[in-house]
Order: C-alpha cells, then sequence, then structure tokens
C-alpha cells in the first residue's frame, strides 16, 4: 500500500490557502493545483512501518515550500485497496506569508472566494470541510472505495 499526506496551511481568517502546481503523478492532478503534500516513507522492509502521518506532513511541506509547520491537524482519510492519503489543515497567517517554491512544483497562496477550474476537483468538497472542522478536532471523516466498504461485515447488533 502507498500511503500519502496532502495539508492544507490557510490564513488565520480562512480567506486563502497554499496549493501546489502538480507536475508528475496521476494523470487526473497533472497541471491542476492540490494540497501540498506527498508519500509517507515506508520503512516496513526494516521492520519499523511506515513514518507517522504529521512527521510526513511537517517533512513534505518544508521540503516543499521552506516552512516549519507544527501545528497540522487531521480531519480526512481517503483510502483504496492500495492507496491511502491522509489530509491534514492548519491556521497560521505569518507561516502561509512565507511560503515559496523549493523543489520543482510552483507553490502559491490562493484565494477562497469561489470554486476554481484549474484545481484538482476535489478540493472544491475538501476545502469547505477542513473550514468546517476547525471546531471540533474529533472526528476524522474516512471515506473509501466500494470494493474496500464491500469487505467490512455488517453489523448485526449485540
Amino acid at each position: 500500500m502507498v500511503k500519502y499526506v496532502a495539508g492544507l496551511l490557510f490564513d488565520e481568517d480562512c480567506k486563502k490557502v497554499a496549493l501546489v502546481l502538480k507536475n508528475h503523478g496521476p494523470s487526473a492532478i497533472v497541471g491542476k493545483w492540490n494540497a501540498i503534500g506527498g508519500k509517507r516513507i515506508d520503512s516496513t522492509n526494516l521492520g519499523l512501518g511506515f513514518e507517522s502521518g504529521p512527521a510526513a506532513m511537517y517533512r513534505e511541506f518544508l521540503e516543499e515550500t521552506g516552512v516549519e509547520v507544527r501545528d497540522w491537524s487531521l480531519f480526512l482519510r481517503l483510502q483504496g485497496d492500495q492507496w491511502e492519503v491522509e489530509f491534514y489543515h492548519a491556521f497560521d497567517t505569518a507561516k502561509q506569508s512565507q511560503v515559496r517554491t523549493m523543489e520543482s512544483e510552483q507553490i502559491m497562496v490562493w484565494p477562497i472566494d469561489d470554486e476554481h477550474p484549474v484545481w484538482v476537483p476535489n478540493l472544491n468538497w475538501i476545502i469547505p470541510m477542513a473550514l468546517g472542522h476547525t471546531e471540533d478536532h474529533v472526528w476524522v471523516y474516512d471515506v473509501m472505495e466500494k470494493e474496500t466498504m464491500a469487505r467490512v461485515p455488517e453489523y448485526r447488533g449485540h
């Protein structure tokens, strides 16, 4: 299984978000703006398991933007048979103003004022979900492919 992290750094007024212009990866995202992130390090062959989600989010965001953000909160997990993506959010206007392109993919801060056709389409519902999750920090929304969910036994009570 391949595990990914994706982070949305918002300003404290929730009016802007930092995104990355994807130039590699699945064809559905290449050429579109997406959450900033990448693969979690897989050390299962060494008996160590996967890098933790928060550690991967910290590392990936620092590598891609040059900015250290430590207070990521998990709010969404998408899962298929061979992949998993954990989405995190953070709110820091000062740090958002410092993001810059550090690697081959461009980083930019976007206004959150409307749906954007140049964004990965899923961001049109993921961003509102992240912004609606600012108060509870309790629920993590799990979304799985149908095939995965079909293997979950039906609950029949006690």
